[in-house]
């Protein structure tokens, strides 16, 4: 008889002597997530162990956490394959009501006792609120949640104010301004009557000239 032989069949010899299942046995029947106290919502994938030396096949149940008399419902009736970490069932939360829900896994060896291992107040929140932080992480997708970051105050740079002048200067500027204003309108009255009267000068000159024109005229031969 080789090691591997005389193990499992140390194995399962202790196994059948015990008495009643196995509680928690880790390696061999293992949920992983949810955890403790977990909130689910949705479709939950239900992921841990079920191995065993002489392992036969494992199933899957849930129970009101409150249930005195511990009626479970199935998740999975009966499944052959072996699971090492990794995904034990999917499990639809949407058809039950919200509360909270223990989860067992038994693991059967070929013959014997099962190994079982629970997960208590698992809560389902699928049309509630959810109370309080869960101290694990959910096997569902998590949900994204927009981050709003804290305002930072900038101190702004300095604004350069432009000097305003005082009463007297402005004063002083009206007048200059004036003063400017009164010549530009001087000269131009100026020029204008300089063109005026040059204009009539020569209109004098024109009409004299022709009034000499007249006088010179001869008269009609006698």
């Amino acid at each position: 008889m080789n090691l591997w032989a005389a193990s499992l069949l140390l194995l399962t010899v202790w196994t059948s002597s015990a008495s009643g299942p196995l509680a928690q046995a880790p390696g061999f029947a293992e949920i992983t997530r949810p955890l403790n106290g977990e909130v689910i919502r949705g479709v939950v994938t239900l992921e841990g162990t079920a191995n065993h030396p002489a392992f036969d096949r494992f199933d899957l149940a849930f129970a009101y956490d409150a249930d005195p008399t511990e009626t479970w419902f199935p998740i999975v009736d009966e499944d052959r394959s072996r699971v090492v970490e990794g995904r034990l069932a999917v499990w639809d939360t949407n058809g039950i009501t919200d509360g909270e829900y223990t989860l067992r896994l038994r693991v059967w060896p070929v013959d014997g006792e099962p190994l079982v291992t629970v997960v208590r107040g698992v809560r389902v929140r699928n049309y509630t609120s959810v109370e309080t932080p869960t101290p694990g992480t959910s096997s569902e997708a998590p949900v994204a949640t927009a981050t709003v970051a804290p305002a930072t105050l900038t101190p702004a740079p300095p604004v350069a104010v432009a000097e305003v002048p005082e009463s007297g200067n402005r004063v002083g500027d009206a007048l200059v301004a004036g003063g400017l204003l009164a010549l530009g309108v001087l000269a131009a009255a100026g020029i204008y009557t300089a063109r005026r009267a040059n204009s009539r000068s020569e209109w004098g000159s024109a009409r004299a000239a022709r009034r000499a024109g007249r006088r010179r005229r001869p008269g009609p031969p006698s």
